[in-house]
């Protein structure tokens, strides 16, 4: 195990704990909002939904065990919970990258060939699809209980996630095919998405009497501009990690600062997700708000209804005071002298 400073076990368990905090809160968001808003329960939020809680599962389970692992030098090392931590936290992982395939290969063909959209994508399909990706996640990470890897303490980062040398098979094997296979095709996706953006656009101009009929709706580009860039945030969050393990191999733990770094980054993803969301979809914005003005005005009842109960209680008794005070005068003004 790395001999780590008491600054760095600080610093690192610090680190995760705030990513836990606001990648929790940032997660919960959308999930509420989308599930209380009827208008938002639409074929791709039920994706974005996804990726939430699969973002929540990691932030919720990774963060606080391995912020609890750092900060006591990796005294989980030996315990179960640091094993499933690594497991599920590299579950909820592959779930975030299928629901991103899924999200890009939706929006292709609700741009490429939307005749076939409903189809294909009904809604008790995309529950079907949901529930395929995380049976194929939970398969890619099968390989771990079988002993293929090892999955757990990470004495490097003194984190639960798994053994960067003694996983190398595995990330060879698996997980870096996957990232591969999964970005080719969400590429691929998001260049049809491109050509026939551009093809409509130049139809438009080139035949204004039908516009409307060639127009691509501008809500739908503006969800696909959204997917899009939680996708380049998600490569720019994880590439470093993954090429990360690959040079951990051969370095060892000389390169721990980088390691840290680079940890951090990849947790952060789940983290950027509900910002990205929020800030380029309009509707939920909208629903955000609503939900704090119904918060804040049942802040504000509460708080005018405890006024009034005290005001009343006050009155009350004043009341009772200036009653008794009455009584007993007219008892003194009656006794005899």
């Amino acid at each position: 195990m790395a001999e780590t400073t008491r600054l760095e076990r600080d610093l690192v368990s610090a680190a995760f704990s705030l990513l836990t905090l606001f990648g929790g809160i940032g997660n919960i968001l959308v999930i509420f909002v989308i599930v209380r808003s009827r208008r938002l329960r639409t074929r791709l939020n039920l994706f974005i939904v996804n990726i939430a809680v699969s973002d929540l599962i990691f932030t919720a389970l990774y963060g606080p065990v391995s912020a609890v692992s750092a900060a006591q030098s990796g005294g989980l090392r030996d315990h179960a919970i640091c094993v499933v931590t690594g497991i599920v936290g590299l579950l909820s992982c592959y779930e975030s990258v299928l629901s991103a395939v899924l999200i890009a290969v939706s929006r292709c063909v609700r741009i490429t060939r939307s005749h076939r959209y409903d189809v294909l994508f009904s809604r008790k399909r995309c529950v079907l699809l949901v529930s395929v990706s995380w049976l194929v996640a939970f398969l890619l990470t099968s390989p771990l209980l079988a002993g293929f890897g090892k999955p757990g303490f990470n004495p490097i980062l003194l984190t639960c996630d798994y053994d960067i040398v003694e996983s190398f098979g595995y990330i060879v094997s698996i997980i870096l095919p996957v990232a591969i296979l999964c970005n080719v095709i969400i590429i691929i996706s998001y260049i049809l998405i491109y050509r026939k953006v551009k093809a409509s656009t130049t139809r438009v101009r080139g035949n204004s009497n039908r516009a409307n009929e060639n127009k691509i709706p501008p809500m739908v580009l503006s969800q696909i501009k959204n997917m899009a860039v939680i996708y380049i945030a998600f490569n720019i969050c994880v590439t470093p990690e993954v090429l990360m393990d690959i040079i951990t191999y051969e370095t060892g733990d000389s390169l721990r600062v980088l390691n840290f770094v680079t940890r951090v980054i990849f947790t952060c993803n789940s983290c950027v997700n509900p910002i990205i969301y929020t800030a380029g979809n309009k509707e939920f914005r909208k629903e955000l708000r609503s939900l704090w003005e119904c918060v804040f005005q049942g802040i504000q009842k509460q708080e005018q209804n405890r006024v009034e109960k005290f005001n009343m209680n006050t009155l009350s008794l004043e009341q009772g005071t200036g009653q008794r005070f009455a009584s007993r005068n007219s008892n003194v003004e009656e006794t005899p002298l």
